[in-house]
């Protein structure tokens, strides 16, 4: 079985390209779009609150030099 956060992040990959993909125009009253927008939201929500392995993203800065970089 696959990892949450791969398995979110497989998902989130398959609705960004949806929402690239949705035809165009795109009346303000379209609530599919919205709905997906929404969605993608939501995902983005529970992808930041799944733990990540490695470096956090202030640990990876650090560790690129921070303020000290050459």
């Amino acid at each position: 079985m696959a990892a949450p956060r791969a398995s979110l992040e497989r998902e989130l990959a398959e609705l960004s390209a949806e929402i690239r993909g949705y035809p165009t125009p795109i009346a303000r009253c379209d609530e599919q779009l919205t709905a997906l927008i929404e969605r993608r939201s939501r995902l983005l929500g529970q992808l930041n609150e799944c733990p990540q392995g490695g470096c956090t993203p202030d640990a990876v800065w650090a560790n690129d030099g921070g303020f000290n970089a050459a």
